[in-house]
């Protein structure tokens, strides 16, 4: 009976991949519904805060340990993981898509799994591999090529801009490290993203603050209250499905998500807001699937 189980238990390799098949779609989606509420005039700032918050007080009652919440050894690890995973990087993108475009941005969102197997290789973490390397260019150039195709709003603009834009897979990729790295052990997945997504959502309020935007709506109800609570519930999931992506992988297999994202971000384009793609932004979503099959082929050899 008990090798029966051991047979139908699904192989590692399957399950890791499955979570970061999953955590794409979920991030894809969320987008599609960020979309949604934005048209309605809700602030990118105020709908991050209240994602985020909502998400952190789901997990929160899931797991049940609030006293966890305030540990010494878990709140520097909260910062971090905050600071470099979540407030950084959209406080900055926020920032900037005003005056470099969603373009730009979202480029910029596809850059991790490069700087992220630079970083470790450097300390050591990872062997330089030159065909695991070549996979990941093919897949992040294959994902700027998308988003170029898809907007056209990077334009002549001070080099100063685009350099503060480095930032953002600067600080995914060193937050990606950081929290395989000091993951603290014997703490769930589920609790580690609670205390994540509670301290960016302090973060964000501050930002919020600092900005003087109003994180309460005048034209807060349905149905933009039923997108954000339905966001907050999804961005739940799918930092619960990150962090055990983290757990059971390494920052480098982690950090491919953003390529994955974008190529479930044409099909929900396709399927839910009707939008019609050049063959261009396919061929570079299948380069973006040949470059992602070459990178784990490669780190499996």
């Amino acid at each position: 009976m008990i090798t029966l189980a051991q047979r139908r238990a699904l192989p590692p390799q399957v399950i890791v991949w499955g979570l970061l098949m999953t955590n794409g779609f979920l991030i894809a989606l969320m987008l599609a519904l960020a979309k949604s509420a934005t048209s309605y005039g809700m602030p990118a700032i105020t709908y991050a805060f209240w994602q985020t918050l909502i998400a952190g007080i789901v997990l929160l009652l899931c797991t049940g340990k609030l006293r966890a919440m305030v540990a010494r050894r878990l709140t520097t690890y909260f910062l971090i993981s905050s600071l470099t995973g979540i407030a950084i990087p959209n406080a900055i993108g926020f920032y900037l898509v005003t005056r470099l475009g969603t373009g730009y941005v979202g480029i910029m969102y596809a850059l991790p799994p490069i700087f992220t197997l630079l970083i470790a290789t450097t300390m050591g973490l990872e062997n330089l591999n030159w065909k695991r390397l070549t996979g990941l260019t093919i897949a992040v150039s294959a994902c700027a090529w998308i988003v170029i195709q898809r907007h056209s709003e990077v334009s002549q603009t001070s080099l100063l801009w685009f350099a503060l834009g480095l930032v953002i897979p600067v600080a995914l990729s060193v937050g990606n490290i950081y929290r395989s790295v000091a993951w603290p052990g014997q703490t769930s997945p589920m609790t580690l993203a609670a205390g994540t997504l509670l301290t960016s959502a302090i973060f964000l309020g501050m930002l919020a603050k600092l900005t003087e935007t109003s994180l309460i709506m005048a034209g807060f109800r349905s149905p933009l209250l039923s997108i954000v609570v339905m966001q907050g519930f999804l961005t739940a999931l799918t930092y619960y499905c990150a962090f055990e992506v983290q757990k059971r992988s390494n920052p480098v297999f982690y950090s491919q998500l953003g390529a994955i994202a974008a190529v479930f971000g044409l099909l929900i384009g396709v399927a839910w807001f009707d939008e019609r793609y050049s063959l261009g932004v396919w061929l570079g979503a299948l380069a973006v699937i040949i470059g992602l099959r070459m990178s784990n082929r490669a780190s499996q050899g």
